[in-house]
């Protein structure tokens, strides 16, 4: 779906027409500010089309011309969601801010029109536990995600940190030197370290390859390893012990 038609659309939506403006596949983030318009540029980046909501006018002036759609909109009167056609389309973002209320309340809305494909962004633990008490599965917390990843990448040889869940990460770092130059076969990494290696990009390679066993590491390659924190933390600092 391109610009002119979602501007179409919402011209009918003012003039009265309760054509839901929402199509298959069109994401709604639901608050602009730091975190839900860099989320919404880079969906757009991606070919999303992106519903942009936010109650100030000044910042929907600044997304109109690099969303599909951007409205000045108080996301907590259903009415509107409804007229928005978010319970249509296939994922919302509520990106609020600092409004729990309004984050809540939009979150109720949304859920009551029957859309359950939502992700929530949190700024506290209780504000978390609401969500999920709402029934919203998908609650982020980005400044408390983007810490804990920072620590990783602080504290040991990991390039890259990604948390899946609570108990599972993926991370990017290089082979530790005792399970270099030796086939992957006849180390036993998941028995003997309890993390799985995932794939590896050679020195000066561009792209990555699925580990096999018959896989020989390189100190110089990169690895992306899959466990618990714990365990890929313990494993990307096993050469820490021989640093002089």
């Amino acid at each position: 779906m391109n610009e002119k038609s979602w501007l179409a659309r919402s011209a009918a939506f003012f003039a009265g027409d309760s054509e839901p403006m929402a199509e298959a596949g069109a994401v709604a983030v639901i608050g602009l500010g730091r975190f839900g318009g860099s989320l919404a540029l880079e969906l757009a980046k991606h070919g999303v089309d992106v519903i942009g909501i936010d109650s100030d006018e000044a910042v929907v002036a600044e997304y109109a011309d690099k969303l599909a759609f951007a409205t000045r909109a108080d996301a907590t009167d259903e009415v509107v969601l409804r007229q928005l056609g978010i319970d249509e389309v296939s994922r919302v973002v509520i990106a609020i801010g600092s409004d729990l209320e309004a984050s809540i309340l939009a979150a109720s809305r949304i859920l009551k029109l029957g859309n359950r494909h939502i992700w929530a962004k949190a700024i506290s633990e209780t504000h978390a536990e609401i969500l999920h008490q709402l029934g919203i599965r998908n609650v982020v917390r980005p400044e408390n995600d983007m810490g804990r990843r920072l620590a990783h990448l602080i504290r040991g040889h990991i390039s890259d940190f990604l948390p899946i869940d609570e108990d599972f990460v993926l991370a990017r770092t290089t082979p530790p030197v005792r399970v270099s130059d030796v086939p992957l076969a006849s180390l036993g990494v998941r028995a003997k370290y309890g993390v799985t290696i995932v794939a590896v990009k050679r020195a000066g390679g561009s792209t990555w390859d699925i580990a096999d066993r018959d896989m020989t590491l390189y100190a110089d390659d990169e690895i992306l390893i899959a466990g618990h924190p714990r365990e890929v933390e313990a494993f990307s600092e096993l050469d820490k012990d021989t640093e002089g």
